[in-house]
């Protein structure tokens, strides 16, 4: 594994968070960005915590965010590191952050409303409002 084409990668955290500081309107609390993606195809989506304790949902306006999340797993493989197959970045107001890969099969896409269920639930709650539109 390259470390230093890995630190390159990982350089790329601080432009993520911009994007989705730019893709949200107006103000939020916390954001999950969720990505499944393989070679040549990918799914992802945005979710921010209002003030009213409810989340909304993105999914349209957000390609930038889907090519760099591409450009990452890229630099990721060309550091000789293991190709992710998910990842959820968490960006918090203040600007502090954390991203989770797994290395999950997740090239049946039939199932992608179900990963995403189990998504929802870990890392948003066991039942959360969520506005879809």
């Amino acid at each position: 594994m390259n470390k230093n084409k890995i630190s390159e990668a990982e350089n790329f955290y601080p432009e993520v968070g911009q994007m989705i500081c730019d893709a949200i309107p107006g103000y939020f609390l916390t954001a999950w960005v969720h990505v499944e993606m393989i070679d040549d195809v990918s799914s992802y989506g945005v979710f921010y915590l209002k003030e009213n304790n409810r989340f909304q949902f993105l999914y349209s306006g957000l390609d930038d965010i889907e090519n760099k999340f591409r450009e990452l797993r890229n630099r990721f493989k060309d550091a000789d590191h293991e190709a992710w197959s998910g990842a959820t970045f968490i960006l918090n107001r203040d600007g502090k952050f954390s991203v989770d890969f797994t290395y999950d099969d997740v090239s049946d896409f039939g199932q992608a409303s179900e990963r995403r269920d189990v998504w929802i639930k870990k890392y948003l709650g066991e039942n959360p409002s969520i506005d879809w539109e």
